[in-house]
């Protein structure tokens, strides 16, 4: 263990996405995530302070010392655990995402992944996979470009494969909503070929069938669309209303106007929407009704 003496202050950078916290409460929150972290070493030794550099293989932690601070360095099979305050303020965050303030839980999950950001490769995996709910909020938000950068930081930390494949998904998403469709269809093939169509989700259908769409690859569109649709049962699907969409313009593209107008009485009759905010899909969405109105008025 080594350690030189220093003048160190830690400043956490911050990312405002809105006032859904209020500022006293935010305070209060701040001030905690600004606290110390503690390394319990193996040797039964415990060292708290701020994490100056922490590297592949070690860590260093800037510790008060008279009027300075002493920089201890470890490495990392030295250390048993590290403990990091604001633990409570994970369940604070999903406790407000599952209670519709996602404004409020993504401010407070970006406090904390700029608190822990550097720290996530020497933590417990499960550490890792709790950030993958801020990927998911982040792509919800108004400046959603902010997951590719973070999701890239946190992939190679994640070892769970319920995780890496909702981190995988997240990414995919976020190309797409980009539209940096370069970028999304190589993970969308990948995801067609290796997930089932039966499976929770159907994104990289979606994807890959919007690019057959813009291909006036209108065959290949309905074909790909319809395999989530048809394998799908009463359980919650993601992006199977996507799908619906996609395999409705791909029948509006073929002339099988009366089966689009079925596949669109079926996503009404399941309770789906029309995607909102995709620039390939949306145009339909008027052809689709102007056809009904035409039979209803016939």
């Amino acid at each position: 263990m080594k350690h030189t003496a220093t003048v160190f202050f830690l400043i956490i950078p911050m990312v405002c996405f809105g006032r859904g916290i209020a500022p006293p409460e935010r305070d209060t929150i701040e001030q905690e995530l600004n606290s110390p972290i503690t390394c319990h070493l193996k040797n039964g030794q415990a060292i708290a302070g701020h994490p100056v550099t922490v590297t592949e293989e070690q860590i260093q932690i800037a510790a008060a010392e008279g009027a300075g601070e002493i920089i201890f360095t470890f490495n990392h099979d030295e250390v048993g655990r590290i403990e990091i305050p604001g633990e409570s303020y994970k369940s604070l965050a999903i406790e407000w995402m599952e209670s519709g303030k996602p404004e409020k839980a993504l401010e407070l999950m970006d406090l904390l992944y700029q608190q822990r950001k550097t720290l996530l490769h020497v933590m417990p995996t499960s550490e890792s996979n709790f950030f993958v709910l801020y990927i998911q909020l982040i792509l919800d938000s108004p400046d959603p470009a902010r997951a590719i950068g973070a999701s890239a930081r946190l992939r190679p930390q994640l070892k769970n494969p319920a995780a890496l494949r909702a981190l995988d998904n997240a990414i995919l998403e976020s190309y797409q909503k980009l539209e940096l469709y370069e970028e999304a269809i190589p993970l969308a093939e990948n995801f067609v070929h290796n997930r089932t169509p039966y499976g929770k989700s159907a994104l990289g259908h979606y994807v890959l069938g919007c690019q057959h769409l813009r291909h006036a690859e209108y065959e290949r569109a309905l074909e790909i669309a319809l395999q989530p649709i048809v394998f799908s049962s009463l359980l919650p699907k993601d992006k199977l209303a996507h799908c619906y969409a996609v395999a409705i313009c791909a029948a509006m593209e073929l002339r099988e106007r009366d089966y689009a107008a079925t596949l669109f009485a079926e996503m009404q009759g399941r309770g789906f929407l029309w995607p909102q905010g995709d620039s390939t899909l949306k145009p339909y969405l008027n052809k689709i009704e102007e056809h009904l109105a035409e039979n209803e008025a016939k």
